[in-house]
């Protein structure tokens, strides 16, 4: 019987490690094989609040936790996981495949809004898709994740955009595949509902500064219960949340928008580019002029 230990969940960048000093801003993808036997095979639960993980298992078995759900899956499958969901695995030795895990503003900036909404399921929940590994589409997943791997290894020019077109692709791969089923246990939870509306007024006044104070209200609750909520589906207090979501939009902004940085600071409604800056650099340790010069591919710029 799987026995999955959940004291204080800690937060990792990938299997409790740092990311190694070449990596990829933006992306890291690790071997199973070579990742997991200095971890015994298991992955304590842990989540990440700025990352969006895909566990592909090309061959073996996984036991799965997301939050209190569990499932065992077996031969070709895809597990995606969004930031800030609690997750754990056991692996059996002789598993193979690879575990990718994005920065969400990197992932978020390669579809527009309407395409966010449109595959808002891979984006918000937790979801594995599974595949005969004698079908068509076991085989064209195969060749896409090889190609994802080998344009990762590459360091050539231009390795931001083919690995975010290569990247948007299986997303919608994925969106599309039929044999996908839900790990969410949050969908039965009722009051599941007031956090979700909390986040749809975030994406409607996050430009406008909303006080958690003026979030409660409209939500018609205390901030004392807006932030016990937001703790339970988040584990994040609500200001953490509305200050990561202008951060999230930032980043998109300075990799993938031309516009200056007064322009930028402006269109997430701040009235005061420095304060814009000294927002950013603290919590980014590092000013957005920066952020964008080390993250944008030069050819774009």
């Amino acid at each position: 019987m799987l026995k999955f230990e959940m004291p204080d969940v800690p937060h990792y960048f990938l299997y409790g490690e740092t990311a190694p000093s070449d990596a990829l801003d933006y992306l890291f993808i690790a071997s199973l094989e070579q990742s997991l036997p200095k971890h015994n095979w298991e992955i304590h639960p842990h989540r990440h609040d700025n990352l969006y993980q895909l566990l592909i298992v090309e061959e073996g078995q996984v036991n799965v936790q997301i939050r209190e759900m569990r499932s065992q899956e077996t031969g070709q499958s895809i597990l995606s996981i969004p930031p800030k969901e609690v997750h754990g695995f056991i692996h059996n030795p002789g598993i193979r495949g690879y575990i990718v895990t994005i920065v969400d503003s990197f992932l978020h900036g390669l579809f527009s809004d309407a395409e966010r909404q449109k595959f808002s399921l891979i984006f918000n929940e937790p979801l594995i898709v599974n595949f005969d590994p004698d079908s068509k589409s076991s085989w064209d997943f195969e060749i896409l994740i090889r190609q994802i791997v080998r344009e990762y290894r590459s360091q050539r020019e231009g390795q931001a955009c083919v690995l975010g077109a290569y990247l948007k692709i299986l997303f919608v791969s994925m969106a599309r595949a039929s044999d996908f089923k839900s790990l969410n246990p949050k969908q039965n939870d009722p009051r599941i509902k007031y956090f979700e509306d909390f986040q749809a007024l975030l994406e409607q006044h996050y430009m406008e500064h909303y006080s958690v104070n003026q979030y409660a209200e409209k939500l018609g609750m205390t901030t004392g219960r807006l932030n016990r909520m937001c703790q339970r589906y988040a584990g994040q207090n609500a200001m953490q949340i509305i200050h990561g979501h202008l951060i999230s939009e930032a980043k998109r902004k300075l990799i993938y928008v031309d516009s200056s940085m007064n322009e930028i600071a402006y269109d997430l409604g701040f009235k005061d580019p420095a304060y814009f800056s000294r927002f950013f650099s603290k919590h980014c340790g590092e000013p957005p002029g920066k952020y964008r010069a080390r993250l944008r591919d030069p050819a774009l710029v």
